[in-house]
């Protein structure tokens, strides 16, 4: 009798949950936040981590808009890592949200928001 199986490359998710950043209130300086997640991807599987240019963009720039008036935010985003090679565990992704105190200083008070998609390559 012969068994045999083949193990394809694969990556997912560990936490499906949406990820959610929120700075706060802000009034002073340059902020930035972090978030986690994990990816579990099948060992030896290069894979790699990409982000949406969000619901607002200005060319490559992503931007929050305001929640009642025509008033955009722009901010950073960042993963890491954004690629690599899986080993069957759990890897930590960080992803990191920037804004600039010169960016948002003159803007209209009030709540920003955009949402990115962040999707896996194997």
């Amino acid at each position: 009798m012969r068994v045999r199986i083949f193990v394809e490359s694969a990556c997912k998710f560990s936490n499906a949950n949406d990820i959610k950043m929120d700075f706060g209130d802000l009034a002073y300086g340059n902020q930035s936040i972090s978030e986690t997640t994990q990816i579990n991807c099948v060992s030896g599987t290069p894979f790699k981590l990409q982000l949406s240019d969000g619901l607002y963009p200005n060319g490559a720039q992503r931007r929050m808009k305001h929640e009642s008036q025509s008033a955009w935010l722009p901010y950073g985003l960042s993963v890491n890592p954004n690629a690599g090679q899986g080993n069957g565990q759990n890897i930590n992704v960080t992803l990191t949200a920037t804004v600039s105190e010169n960016d948002y200083q003159n803007r209209p008070i009030g709540r920003y928001s955009d949402t990115v998609v962040l999707t896996i390559t194997p």
